[in-house]
């Protein structure tokens, strides 16, 4: 057997190896947003709440267009529409159920602090969320559509730079060390190369329901951006700036879309 054969890491015919680096070059996007801020100090709230819209606007374009209009190509609305419905049920399922995060007994944060506390709940859902969207990224290379799988990985990889950024300037603010918070940034992406993996079986093993599961994705994305993102980013008075950077975001996708393909 030859050597390039041993090192891939293939399950009925899908590169779970590529997916797999996909997934963890798209999770490692979210600790390099942070690195930043080695230069600086402080991140305002309006440049927080636009990249956080910028986020949100990538996420609308990939789960709407990379997602949903390739499951409406099957002529199967049911399995689009219930499989929309069921990825954002689980999304608040998990939500409601997984505990958050008691990083306080381990004295990493203080939770005392009501921006800590929040900053720490939101790095909760972007790890939550994280998952399916290696999801999304795994079930694209699971396509006989090559160029599906590294729009998805472009999208996600671009909308968790900003995210990481939010989730660390708050904690260096407060006086935590810049090593101690670039960290949490990279924790922040652990679930995308779990989630890949799990996309890329999940898309071969149901090859008959791939508007499901790529619907299924997509409401798990909507879920956050509606829950997540989008309020987060009006709750400061900065709602004109993060309304045009979820603009912007869509557009910035627009051109990735259009130079891939």
């Amino acid at each position: 057997m030859q050597f390039a054969q041993t090192i891939k890491f293939k399950i009925g015919g899908v590169d779970c190896l590529k997916a797999l680096i996909a997934g963890l070059l798209a999770g490692l996007a979210t600790g390099l947003g942070t690195l930043p801020l080695i230069f600086v100090q402080k991140i305002s709230k309006s440049v927080e709440d636009s990249l956080l819209g910028f986020a949100a606007g990538i996420m609308i374009f990939a789960s709407s267009f990379s997602l949903i209009a390739p499951a409406l190509k099957e002529k199967n609305i049911v399995q689009v529409i219930s499989g929309l419905l069921v990825g954002a049920v689980i999304m608040a399922l998990i939500e409601v159920s997984v505990p958050h995060l008691h990083l306080d007994k381990l004295k990493l944060v203080d939770f005392s602090d009501e921006t800590i506390k929040k900053t720490m709940l939101l790095l909760s859902a972007i790890v939550i969320h994280s998952i399916p969207e290696g999801l999304a990224i795994g079930i694209g290379y699971s396509t006989e559509n090559s160029s599906l799988g590294l729009v998805m990985t472009i999208a996600i990889a671009v909308q968790n730079a900003p995210e990481g950024l939010v989730i660390s300037a708050p904690l260096i603010e407060k006086g935590y060390s810049k090593p101690k918070a670039i960290a949490f940034g990279f924790l922040a992406g652990i679930g995308e190369p779990i989630g890949a993996i799990l996309g890329a079986l999940m898309g071969n093993a149901v090859d008959g329901f791939m508007p499901f599961v790529f619907s299924f994705a997509a409401g798990a994305m909507y879920y956050v951006v509606s829950h997540e993102l989008i309020p987060e980013s009006h709750c400061s008075g900065n709602q004109m700036k993060a309304t045009f950077g979820v603009i912007l975001g869509f557009a910035a996708m627009l051109i990735i879309d259009y130079v891939v393909k």
